[in-house]
């Protein structure tokens, strides 16, 4: 099932008030934002979205306040990952109740997988609930610790599972992406998922993009995009070190937790992250918003 996106795919936060409850009246006002700013789709219930820390009908409510939002102007893709297959074959269902385009996920992450063999055998599983829109495997084997050869595991599962729609590649490896993008590209979509690598993996020939900072820096990456398309290198480049003047600046804290505070800067309060991460403290908020401004972040934004 080839996929036909291209562009920005932000992955969406999920927004939570103080107490934990789902927040749902932030989403529309962002969603229209981000369409309006360029952005190409949406990515759900992933890392960004805490996807794996939310109770399923929370999870439900939220991709449903996306999906009505979003109103079929760009195309969705929910994320299932659960450490119940069965219980991600009932999110898939709900997501193709709600028009998702495409389903992803990552394999249950308790009990360790040891091989490609498994690793196949584990999409499988996950994939084979449904045949009527596309499955995307995750590969962030930052978080799953499944550090596999990509582009052997297409070999595997090429003509083994007819849902596959391609791989949100989430891992700094560009030589195994180039691999899957030149031997496999014209099967599968290969979705770039390292934001702060986001210029030379456009150099390789990526066309597609996840991340969570599209939410808040979009004007950076579209002027990469155009500066890029236009063969004006040095401007690209120029736009491209000050996106990862920002990235560093706010990976000083906890990724999550800070992205979430500058949402909360530009005024989306998506809320605090869930437990196990730690919000920021008042003085680190503070800092970050300090360390921002000195890189004229807030201006760029407030322009857009």
């Amino acid at each position: 099932m080839k996929l036909n996106f291209k562009g920005l795919i932000a992955a969406g936060f999920s927004p939570f008030n103080l107490n934990g409850d789902i927040n749902l009246k932030q989403i529309p006002v962002l969603v229209d934002k981000l369409i309006n700013n360029g952005i190409n789709g949406f990515y759900l219930m992933g890392s960004t979205g805490e996807g794996l820390s939310i109770k399923v009908d929370k999870r439900n409510k939220i991709v449903e306040a996306y999906a009505e939002a979003i109103n079929k102007r760009v195309p969705i893709i929910v994320n299932v990952s659960h450490s119940s297959y069965e219980v991600s074959a009932d999110l898939t269902r709900h997501a193709i109740q709600i028009g998702a385009d495409a389903v992803s996920a990552t394999p249950p992450a308790y009990y360790s997988i040891e091989n490609l063999g498994q690793l196949t055998y584990a999409v499988e599983k996950i994939a084979d609930c449904q045949d009527r829109i596309p499955f995307i495997y995750y590969h962030i084997p930052g978080k799953t610790g499944l550090n596999f050869k990509m582009h052997l595991f297409l070999e595997q599962l090429e003509k083994r599972i007819p849902q596959l729609g391609g791989i949100k590649y989430t891992a700094p490896a560009l030589d195994d992406f180039m691999i899957c993008k030149e031997n496999f590209g014209d099967r599968f979509k290969m979705f770039f998922g390292v934001d702060e690598l986001f210029l030379p993996a456009l150099s390789m020939g990526a066309d597609t993009f996840i991340g969570s900072t599209y939410n808040f820096m979009s004007p950076y990456y579209q002027t990469i995009l155009k500066n890029y398309g236009t063969e004006n290198h040095q401007l690209a480049v120029d736009a491209y070190l000050k996106v990862v003047e920002l990235i560093d600046v706010f990976l000083q804290f906890d990724g999550l937790a800070a992205q979430k505070s500058i949402m909360q800067m530009i005024g989306h309060n998506f809320g605090p992250p869930k437990a196990p991460i730690l919000p920021l403290t008042t003085n680190q908020f503070n800092v970050l918003e300090k360390n921002l401004e000195s890189l004229d972040y807030f201006k760029l934004i407030k322009e857009h």
